[in-house]
């Protein structure tokens, strides 16, 4: 009796041991996976997602895309594929992802007819300065901001963060004579800043013209150079 207790006691090892399971050892998982798990792949910070699983960012800095260069690219994405994710970020609010960069193949994607877009996930929350930061950088190596975007990104970065013009230009990677040719534009009358919106007159012109003190000085030249679409200079005057 005491070996028959002895054996019962120990045989679930004894089964164990000869490889046979008494229950199911397999891992239970949810047949339904989270939303913002669908479209990924085990290399939980790369897929492929349904297009209407993401949005554009409302504050991204660049608000224009030129129809033409669009339509290049969607023709490119047809012919050779997406040749680079976006970066997303997640949004519990919205219960989508939100692009971080890459909102102009995101676009020509669609354009492109294609259903589905290659995307770099964000795990960790990214902050405000953070995910602008991202986006001046990228736009700004490709130039793709139009003058006055790119200036009105550059004052909001340095708000948030408490920079000087040269630490900005530390952080987004740009020479500091950029940033502070761009920041002059923000101290343009407004029909000047829009001149330059509508590509009437030239970033190059308008940041000459902000070197003159008097506005209706200011207003003068830049007609001049509107009407005559030549770049101007403006040289001061000496003190010595």
């Amino acid at each position: 009796m005491d070996t028959r207790r002895r054996l019962a006691a120990i045989g679930d090892h004894l089964d164990e041991s000869l490889g046979v399971r008494r229950q199911e050892a397999r891992p239970m998982l949810s047949p339904v996976p989270q939303q913002r798990d669908i479209g990924r792949s085990p290399l939980r910070n790369v897929g492929r997602l349904d297009l209407d699983q993401v949005i554009p960012d409302p504050d991204q800095p660049r608000t224009e895309f030129a129809e033409e260069a669009l339509e290049r690219l969607a023709q490119s994405i047809r012919d050779k594929g997406q040749l680079s994710p976006i970066r997303v970020r997640w949004s519990a609010g919205a219960g989508k992802w939100i692009i971080v960069a890459g909102e102009r193949r995101w676009r020509a994607t669609e354009r492109a007819g294609l259903t589905t877009i290659d995307c770099y996930f964000h795990e960790q929350a990214l902050s405000e300065s953070q995910i602008l930061e991202e986006q001046l950088i990228e736009n700004c190596l490709r130039e793709d901001l139009q003058p006055l975007e790119e200036a009105k990104a550059f004052e909001k970065l340095m708000e948030l963060n408490g920079w000087n013009a040269k630490q900005l230009a530390e952080a987004i990677r740009v020479h500091p004579s950029k940033v502070s040719r761009v920041l002059c534009l923000l101290k343009l009358p407004p029909a000047i800043q829009e001149q330059v919106t509508s590509g009437e007159l030239s970033a190059r012109s308008a940041y000459e013209i902000s070197k003159l003190s008097d506005m209706a000085a200011q207003q003068r030249l830049a007609a001049l150079s509107a009407s005559s679409r030549k770049n101007v200079v403006v040289v001061r005057a000496s003190n010595t």
